[in-house]
């Protein structure tokens, strides 16, 4: 199928006043029906054959995340790779719902991702995006695409509500155990989790940049096909980096070494304190005249 034979994706979602307010609110909130079924067939078959057809990722965070390998499938910035792709991530639709809400505001893409995670799929550890992000800005939005039907035993995402407006709160490691006492840590601090449970094809979740998410095991006996797709304000800099030394908190440092690798895909060649553009972070939303980037 050609570009111009699918499905344009440049008719605007109107985002809900409820909804709007449960994001601010929140942190996160699911979006129901935000791509049509046939528009998200159509896309679908290119999605998967460029994620299937790819090879996997290797950095520090997609190995954390995969629990040294088990049974998931990360392709990073899927846009770069093919056409329709790139038509994809970049759709005015999806471009114009993270403007709304982040208060209007010209967005650009920081990354996009598969999370396709197979049958016995590892957890996902208790993290905030923004932590990890090079960015001087928390205006950062994250926006979970499952490409079909989610049931509640293919793993999807969980949610600390309210997290986003307390700063830094932790990670967790990946083991059950370990995700379970910092949950219920949470959970005495006063906040609750959430879990949308099921998804129609077509609904997406999205979540702020400091919401604390994470995800279980994929038990069902299907692949939880979701993309991820990573929009931040337009106008942000490039944090500085906090130095390291023998004293680092091997938490912190890891972070240091993912925000580096974040670095040099998303925003390579720039340095702490420049504004946050370049040709891996284009602008979505307005799209620009003629379809560049000026």
């Amino acid at each position: 199928m050609t570009l111009a034979a699918l499905p344009s994706l440049d008719a605007t979602y109107e985002v809900a006043p409820g909804d709007l307010d449960t994001f601010r609110r929140a942190g996160h909130v699911k979006l129901p029906g935000v791509l049509e079924a046939d528009e998200l067939a159509a896309y679908r078959p290119h999605l998967e054959r460029v994620v299937f057809g790819s090879p996997p990722e290797h950095h520090a965070m997609e190995q954390k995340v995969a629990g040294g390998g088990k049974h998931w499938t990360f392709i990073n910035n899927t846009w770069q790779l093919d056409a329709i792709s790139r038509q994809f991530v970049l759709s005015r639709r999806l471009g114009r719902v993270a403007s709304d809400l982040l208060g209007g505001a010209s967005v650009r893409l920081f990354r996009d991702q598969s999370y396709f995670k197979g049958p016995g799929g590892a957890n996902t550890p208790w993290h905030q995006d923004a932590y990890f992000m090079p960015l001087a800005t928390d205006a950062i939005v994250t926006f979970w695409v499952p490409l079909t039907d989610i049931t509640p035993d293919m793993a999807p995402m969980s949610y600390v509500t309210g997290s986003h407006t307390r700063g830094y709160l932790g990670t967790s490691s990946g083991d059950n155990a370990s995700m379970d006492q910092f949950e219920a840590r949470m959970r005495a601090e006063g906040f609750g989790v959430a879990n949308y449970q099921t998804f129609a094809a077509g609904d997406i979740a999205v979540h702020a940049g400091m919401t604390l998410h994470s995800s279980r095991t994929n038990t069902s006996d299907r692949i939880r096909e979701a993309m991820v797709i990573v929009y931040f304000a337009d106008g942000a800099t490039l944090a500085p980096e906090a130095p390291l030394t023998w004293s680092t908190p091997p938490e912190e440092a890891f972070a240091a070494l993912i925000r580096r690798q974040n670095r040099a895909t998303s925003l390579p060649g720039l340095q702490p304190g420049q504004r946050a553009a370049g040709s891996m972070t284009p602008l979505v939303y307005p799209p620009p005249p003629g379809g560049s980037d000026a």
